[in-house]
């Protein structure tokens, strides 16, 4: 019945506040008292499926829909997540909104957001799953629409567009998984056999398109930077931080189907492959596309594709090798965990500048550590947690993953080894694009641009828990993956999981020294790209995915627009021919309305037009047919001519 619990406390915390009047002073924080209770409950949850049992809930209704809850490793640490976010978020957007306006319908369209979050994470079956994505989907776009001017309802609408064209996809891929296999898998029972192996391939091609849009895997993450750009900072934090791991989450699932630990996937084998070539290009696209911005939201939004890419190279990695694919499960599973943590820091902090400066255009701020220490300081553990230093968290969860793509390429396959170089390739870029990004911000040439207010101290209280919680990681990188992510992904089906990280050491001379490398190279990379105004280089629209989406977009108008033409153009035809047509009928017709004389054979006839007496030897030609035939006549031999008083001739 917990499990059941969950997704309604922010329900009902939902109604509370539909239920609230709007009142002047104090007032109770509904969204931290609802996230609270949530954290705490998902603990309990926790501790009850750390020790390899899962709970599982089927709601005691009749019909041929049964809804499934299922709580396993996995899900709880994505439970937590969820809660532990949205309870920092909680911290921090009463103040914010106080800003943007409208706070209630924020709060209450978070809360349904989180019950829907919860509901996927907990679904034990995947048309329970399918139902609370598109639940989701639709409380979230009301954060991107949230300022209801142009760029918003625009962003927003792309939003909703790409999501439903997610859900569908879900959808049909559900149908056919349930073809494959004469019967929905639930959630959790490991891979499958299918009975239709080609069905099934073409179900998990288009699940995996489906969470892939909500991931923000290239080329399908390009509704993610308009979104993250023009929703309230609390919106982004929760969108970055938390509802794009909702397609990692989908995406691990689905391998479970495939089978973790399988060489290559046996139900799938070409999904390994597949994934690693996606994450590896969506690193590349997301980096490659930061490195350019001047907007500090849509840079940080662009890396939010490129950690996703991050991950979901891990999830391919860990199904094309099998057995010795654990550390790439458990390396994704972590940089989820890691990124959700600095990339919710970054965004709280850029809205506190925001929020004091209405700007977040990078070449329009500089010198504002002075006026902002403490937001300062606090952004640059969080720099230093994406950029992957040692002794933050995200150098913990990189690691493991350098190790699984360092494991991958010692195979000798082009496509690892390619992921390899391209793997610490976009570790430059990332380095390069938060020194950016902090240099312009904080350590830049003073801007004269004015500063209003003053800065809460809930802003800093939640981004100084983000980043405890980020320094605890980072000192202690081998607690999370050996406490959850193991149990996870052997309750997975990886059950060489605690055997792959057993031996591994975190402060090997290698890593350490390699990852400052890294942000060395990052460092000059930023130094060289503003010294020469690379960064302000905006690329041809061919060269982007944006630009060749509104290309194709174009050329998919002007061939409709032909289209259009030509139609109009044959049923202009078609209608002369038409006219034409009725015309000589209308003529005949009038033809047949006039008398004529006319004489068959020696008769005359007066009066009667030549026309109809053409119809009634006709018809009397019919007669006769039919009787012969009929009668049996058909051995008697007819005359060769006819006699000449059956010949017709006219004359007016």
């Amino acid at each position: 019945m917990l499990l059941v619990l969950l997704p309604i406390i922010p329900l009902l915390g939902a109604f509370a506040l539909v239920g609230t009047r709007r009142t002047r002073g104090k007032s109770i924080n509904i969204p931290f008292v609802v996230s609270s209770l949530t954290l705490f409950l998902g603990q309990r949850v926790l501790r009850d499926v750390l020790g390899g049992n899962p709970l599982t809930y089927r709601l005691p209704v009749s019909g041929p829909y049964v809804p499934t809850f299922r709580a396993d490793a996995l899900s709880a640490i994505f439970v937590l997540l969820a809660a532990f976010l949205w309870w920092v978020v909680s911290i921090y957007s009463p103040e914010y909104m106080k800003q943007e306006g409208r706070a209630r319908s924020f709060d209450i369209s978070t809360l349904l957001t989180l019950s829907a979050v919860l509901g996927v994470f907990l679904a034990g079956d995947l048309f329970t799953l399918l139902l609370f994505f598109e639940l989701m989907t639709i409380t979230s776009f009301f954060w991107v629409v949230h300022r209801r001017d142009e760029h918003a309802i625009r962003a927003g609408y792309f939003y909703l567009f790409f999501s439903i064209a997610g859900g569908l996809l879900l959808a049909l891929g559900i149908v056919l998984i349930g073809i494959a296999t004469s019967g929905l898998p639930a959630i959790g029972v490991g891979p499958v056999t299918p009975l239709k192996p080609q069905a099934f391939s073409w179900g998990v091609a288009v699940i995996v398109a489906g969470f892939g849009i909500k991931a923000g895997m290239a080329p399908l993450h390009l509704w993610l930077p308009h979104a993250h750009s023009v929703a309230p900072t609390p919106a982004s934090t929760l969108l970055s931080g938390l509802l794009i791991k909702v397609g990692a989450y989908g995406l691990i699932r689905t391998g479970e189907i495939a089978g973790w630990g399988l060489e290559f996937a046996s139900a799938a084998p070409w999904l390994g492959p597949v994934l690693t070539a996606l994450g590896t290009c969506t690193m590349l696209v997301g980096v490659l596309a930061a490195l350019l911005q001047s907007d500090a939201k849509r840079l940080l939004a662009y890396h939010s594709v490129s950690q996703m890419g991050y991950i979901i190279l891990g999830l391919g990695i860990g199904l094309s090798l099998g057995k010795a694919g654990s550390l790439g499960l458990l390396g994704s599973i972590y940089h989820i965990v890691n990124h959700a943590l600095f990339k919710a820091a970054l965004f709280l902090g850029v809205g506190v500048i925001y929020i004091r400066t209405g700007e977040t255009d990078l070449y329009n701020l500089g010198g504002l550590w002075r006026r902002f220490p403490v937001t300062a300081i606090l952004m640059f553990l969080a720099v230093l947690g994406i950029a992957g230093a040692p002794g933050l968290n995200g150098y913990a969860s990189k690691t493991l993953l350098h190790h699984a793509v360092s494991g991958a390429a010692q195979t000798g396959a082009p496509l690892m080894v390619w992921a390899e170089r391209l793997f610490l390739l976009v570790g430059v870029g990332t380095a390069a694009s938060f020194a950016k990004l902090f240099y312009l911000i904080f350590l830049g040439k003073p801007t004269e641009i004015e500063i209003s207010g003053e800065t809460s101290q809930k802003f800093h209280i939640s981004m100084a828990v983000l980043a405890v919680v980020m320094v605890g990681i980072g000192l202690r990188p081998e607690l999370f993956p050996k406490a959850l992510a193991v149990p996870a992904a052997q309750g997975l089906g990886m059950e060489t999981a605690f055997a792959g990280i057993a031996d591994l050491s975190f402060w090997n001379t290698g890593d350490v020294a390699g990852m400052i490398i890294t942000l060395g190279l990052g460092i000059l990379v930023c130094y060289a790209g503003l010294a020469t105004g690379a960064f302000h280089w905006t690329p041809p629209g061919f060269l982007t995915l944006e630009g060749l989406g509104a290309i194709v977009c174009h050329s998919l108008a002007a061939v409709i627009r032909t289209g259009e033409e030509s139609y109009h153009l044959a049923i202009a035809s078609i209608s002369e021919i038409g006219r034409t047509i009725r015309s000589r009928l209308l003529s005949a017709c009038h033809r047949l309305d006039h008398s004529r004389d006319g004489a068959i054979g020696k008769i005359a006839l007066a009066g009667i037009s030549a026309d109809a007496a053409i119809l009634l030897v006709t018809l009397a030609i019919l007669i006769v047919c039919c009787t012969y035939f009929d009668l049996g006549l058909a051995g008697l031999r007819l005359p060769t001519s006819l006699p000449s008083w059956m010949k017709i001739s006219f004359y007016r």
